[in-house]
């Protein structure tokens, strides 16, 4: 005879589960919780799942995933959200302990965050991109990069420039490999020469024959709508398969903090378009940027 069903309730979902007594089979090797609050909450979440005697496929059915994505979550290559931590918190009475954890996770930096930003430029199948200080990737020339990489070489950021140069092209090159639809605006201050004149001129040329392709679109937010809500600095936002959504915030001197909570991720995009209303247009935009190759 099978074991006996039970019935479990939280946040207003309800599933059928069998009682404790098969043991699931691990997936990932959860990360050292020493390393960070990431770290921890992952390694914590296989840890109750474990002593409660549960499988990721349950946990998932109660979270609102699959038992991939619990998976992903206990090796801390993607994090939980606000909502799903609610919920384990709920489920296994921690006292809010996930919440909390994430809360201060937000708060400091992920030691893989450049990593998973890397991953999410390449598979995002649309990218929304605003910079108020550089031209950001995948539409810099390697002109231009090597005068940002150079700078960063000056201040001990950067080892090796041409090694640095050649990853970055390589990086924009996959980026751009499948036509993502792309969406840009630059503040007007990002076109600052970052190089002499022939380099600047290349860029430009650039920027104005990318914006021309039918799935991108770069244009520019003018000093004049200042103050806006860009001014303390660049991010994107990314839609990825299955509807997943993701996000970045942060500076071009490696400091920077991925976002993967699905509530705060479509804010930052509400972000974008909030700023886009106050771009010139298409048409607009690339005269201005054909004028200051003149």
């Amino acid at each position: 005879m099978g074991a006996p069903g039970y019935v479990v309730t939280i946040a207003g979902q309800v599933g059928n589960y069998r009682s404790p007594g098969r043991r699931s089979i691990m997936v990932r090797k959860s990360p050292d919780p020493d390393v960070s609050l990431y770290a921890l909450i992952a390694y914590y979440l296989r840890f109750l799942r474990q002593k409660h005697k549960m499988t990721q496929e349950e946990v998932g059915e109660i979270i609102g995933c699959t038992k991939s994505q619990v998976s992903k979550y206990e090796g801390g290559t993607r994090q939980l959200d606000e909502r799903e931590a609610s919920v384990l918190d709920q489920l296994w009475d921690t006292g809010g302990l996930f919440t909390i954890l994430l809360r201060y996770a937000k708060l400091g930096v992920d030691p893989n965050w450049s990593e998973k930003l890397r991953r999410y430029q390449r598979d995002a199948s649309v990218l929304r991109i605003y910079y108020n200080n550089i031209i950001p990737m995948p539409f810099q020339t390697e002109g231009y990069a090597r005068s940002l990489l150079t700078a960063g070489h000056d201040a001990q950021l950067v080892d090796d420039v041409e090694r640095a140069v050649a990853k970055r092209m390589e990086h924009q090159e996959a980026m751009l490999a499948d036509d993502p639809a792309i969406w840009a605006i630059l503040d007007d201050i990002a076109l600052r020469p970052m190089g002499d004149a022939a380099i600047m001129e290349e860029q430009r040329d650039l920027l104005l024959k990318l914006g021309q392709l039918p799935h991108i679109s770069i244009r520019v937010i003018s000093e004049n709508a200042l103050p806006h809500i860009g001014v303390d600095g660049g991010f994107s936002c990314f839609e990825l398969p299955k509807g997943h959504r993701a996000a970045f915030a942060g500076t071009s001197l490696n400091v920077g903090r991925v976002i993967e909570d699905q509530v705060e991720a479509a804010r930052v995009a509400v972000r974008f378009e909030k700023i886009a209303a106050q771009a010139w247009s298409e048409v607009q935009s690339r005269e201005w940027i054909a004028r200051m190759r003149t």
